[in-house]
């Protein structure tokens, strides 16, 4: 677990015993992998006596990449980037992290003994010389495996999630974009966060400040025109699909919860 790593806290006290006003962020610095767990072990324990619905998190940041540390389900989890959208692994316990990128480091492999060379090795140059040809067969099967693994595409975590299709048609994409159009919200209290979806197909998340209305968006980008089996949906890569079901509510995220259509 190397580090130090650069660390802001989301919706968090300093100790991450305690939960902050929506949408405010602290930043600690940078802090130790040890420290790190620490947080994420208090965060646990916050999800036992608080309500979470504000999504907390500790974002921690190792160069130029970024990874999220939040509860889902009252279970620890990782996700693969600072969006909480985005695909995560889950852990059983605070411990369970350091085997999770950012802390996971790959270890130097061991060097090899050296060879014993000497007048008794004369009597096993047999042996050697089959182990040796053993060993280019090994070597050779290794490297038509690695071509043929390079060769062919793989899926990655900002692909299209299971059950979603791309809408080729240009019409089509237009009449899910008009179709899916308007402001859903999980809520119109301080904290609650809402989606705003373009004739065009340009999506903004925002959250809810105190005066009730959207701050600064955290979410701005173009989407996709998709399917999601029967239904329209349009898909922001990397982050999360959002289908019609019903017409006056969309699903976000990767979850069960639906947020409402906003009557302007």
């Amino acid at each position: 677990m190397s580090g130090p790593y650069k660390v802001t806290l989301v919706q968090l006290k300093a100790n991450a015993l305690g939960l902050a006003p929506a949408g405010e962020k602290l930043e600690l610095g940078m802090i130790s992998a040890e420290e790190i767990c620490k947080l994420a072990g208090n965060l646990v324990l916050l999800s036992n006596v608080a309500d979470l619905k504000d999504e907390p998190g500790i974002i921690v940041h190792r160069g130029d990449k970024g990874w999220r540390i939040a509860i889902h389900s009252g279970r620890l989890c990782m996700h693969k980037s600072t969006s909480l959208f985005d695909e995560y692994w889950t852990v059983e316990n605070a411990k369970g992290l350091a085997d999770l990128p950012p802390f996971r480091t790959d270890r130097p492999t061991p060097r090899s003994a050296p060879r014993l060379v000497g007048t008794a090795s004369g009597r096993f140059a047999g042996v050697r010389a089959v182990g040796e040809v053993i060993g280019l067969f090994v070597l050779g099967v290794s490297l038509v495996v690695v071509g043929l693994y390079f060769g062919l595409p793989h899926k990655s975590v900002g692909d299209l999630p299971p059950g979603v299709e791309l809408v080729s048609s240009d019409s089509e994409a237009a009449s899910i974009f008009t179709a899916l159009a308007g402001k859903y919200a999980s809520g119109l209290s301080r904290g609650e966060q809402i989606v705003t979806i373009s004739a065009d197909g340009h999506v903004t998340i925002s959250y809810i400040g105190k005066d009730g209305t959207p701050l600064a968006p955290r979410i701005n980008t173009q989407a996709r025109a998709v399917r999601k089996g029967e239904l329209p949906a349009v898909w922001v890569p990397k982050q999360f699909v959002i289908a019609e079901s019903p017409t006056d509510a969309v699903k976000v995220g990767y979850g069960a919860a639906r947020w409402k259509k906003v009557v302007n």
